[in-house]
């Protein structure tokens, strides 16, 4: 009688047959070592067919990249590579359960607000999910860009789309709970419309299932009940009014808790008069800390938000272009599109240049000593006439090309360089200043420590 198969990384006993150990999650199949979450190189083909261009996020529980899809016509896709980082074996078992779980959710989902899944596959032991790249920048940093509340009529016709969508996920057979909206998963796009991603958390609603299978979403925009892990329907109409009262001043609600507790939420209007009173009216039901206190539903939101802002033209015109039904066009020297219908631009503001930088972050995540990455920022000017300027950085590691700017640039290549630097964490900065307006980015990365015999690298000032 054979003996059983051992996993040859830490020893436990493997089923036959199975591919991944049960105890650690090694890939019986791939003897390949397993690279930490984020460090996929340009031009590394994963899956024989997947070709990496560049990082495009990173987060704690996972990482996206920007690839071309080799056997499609050299479409470009958006791959997520699930991160196992400091995980047990049951936890490491759930989390490819829950990956798997979103995949398969967003497999069975057709609607122009959500971001198409592909594929899904393992390489290199890691966990990837091939998704549609929708271009644009999330809501959050266009608040961030903006540097103030947002245009109420823009607001109200993002939370008109929102309910669309929500409405589509509620009425999937079991409904769909997406249990984590906020502006930062919401993609704007530069024809307008908007895209609801990342649905990592969101779970299919059983008449069996009495509660979550755990608590999570994000302080601010997740109602009570989830804190209690009971989120419903009316949970994701609650996290909508967080998003449009963030959107609308510029600030995060007070969390659920904090108000059950006795915290007073902030009137809408205090914080920015211009809000018209039905529309804070709409958005604080939303907010109602009792489900029962918020609207029934997906549609009745929609329309009262429709009747809060009946009779300004500007927001039928705006829920056109959301919907993805207005026209660009390109004017003269002006760079990317411009919408006919934009709102509360006059004819002189559109002749001046207006900065645009995306991302408004960039995150290297873990990099090691002597070593040089090179990352990418979209430069483009969203007035009119022509925009120059320069770029600076506050650290020598730092560098940005070109370092002047003309109207011909489209992209900012940025080289982090870790020469003689300690072991830890850094934020440095490049700041982009033009006759558009400045622009600050942050920028992360952590030197790992160096391996034994090595040798350490000379101090280098943070």
């Amino acid at each position: 009688m054979s003996s059983p198969a051992l996993c040859p990384k830490c020893g436990r006993e493997t089923p036959s047959g199975a591919r991944f150990c049960p105890g650690c999650g090694f890939d019986l199949f791939d003897r390949r070592p397993r690279l930490a979450t984020g460090l996929l190189p340009a031009n590394q083909l994963l899956n024989n067919r997947y070709l990496v261009e560049q990082k495009l996020a990173q987060g704690g529980q996972s990482a996206v990249y920007l690839v071309m899809d080799m056997r499609d016509g050299n479409s470009q896709r958006a791959v997520k590579e699930m991160s196992e980082s400091n995980l047990g074996p049951s936890e490491r078992d759930k989390a490819i359960r829950d990956f798997i779980r979103e995949a398969e959710m967003l497999r069975q989902l057709r609607h122009p607000a959500l971001a198409k899944v592909y594929d899904r596959f393992v390489d290199g032991q890691k966990h990837y999910l091939v998704m549609e790249y929708v271009r644009g920048h999330n809501l959050e940093d266009e608040l961030i860009e903006t540097g103030r509340p947002l245009e109420w009529q823009r607001v109200i016709a993002w939370g008109v789309a929102l309910c669309d969508v929500l409405h589509y996920l509620h009425t999937q057979n079991p409904p769909i709970i997406y249990r984590d909206l906020k502006p930062a998963n919401v993609m704007l796009q530069p024809d307008g419309a908007i895209k609801l991603i990342d649905f990592g958390i969101a779970r299919w609603l059983r008449s069996t299932q009495s509660h979550d299978t755990a608590q999570l979403g994000t302080d601010g925009y997740a109602p009570i009940e989830q804190y209690t892990a009971r989120s419903e329907t009316r949970s994701d109409l609650y996290a909508l009014g967080a998003s449009l009262y963030h959107l609308l001043t510029g600030r995060v609600p007070e969390s659920a808790p904090m108000r059950m507790a006795g915290s007073a939420l902030t009137p809408i209007r205090e914080i920015n008069p211009s809000v018209p009173e039905p529309v804070q009216q709409v958005v604080l039901r939303a907010l109602s800390v009792q489900a029962r206190d918020r609207f029934a539903g997906a549609p009745q939101l929609r329309e009262a938000l429709e009747w809060a802002g009946a009779g300004d033209r500007q927001v039928g015109e705006h829920v056109r272009v959301t919907t993805g039904a207005a026209r660009a066009t390109r004017m003269a020297g002006s760079g990317p599109p411009v919408h006919l219908t934009a709102i509360g631009r006059t004819t002189a503001q559109s002749l001046a240049p207006r900065l645009h930088v995306w991302p408004l972050r960039l995150d290297a995540g873990f990099m090691e000593p002597n070593e040089a990455a090179e990352l990418r920022l979209e430069i483009a000017n969203r007035g009119g006439g022509q925009l120059a300027g320069r770029t600076e950085t506050n650290m020598h590691c730092l560098t940005v090309e070109p370092a002047a700017l003309h109207p011909g640039v489209a992209a900012l290549n940025v080289t982090i360089d870790t020469s003689g630097l300690l072991a830890g964490p850094y934020t440095c900065h490049i700041a982009v200043r033009t006759n558009g307006g400045d622009q600050i980015i942050p920028v992360r990365f952590i030197v790992r420590s160096p391996m034994p015999g090595a040798g350490t690298p000379a101090p280098y000032a943070r």
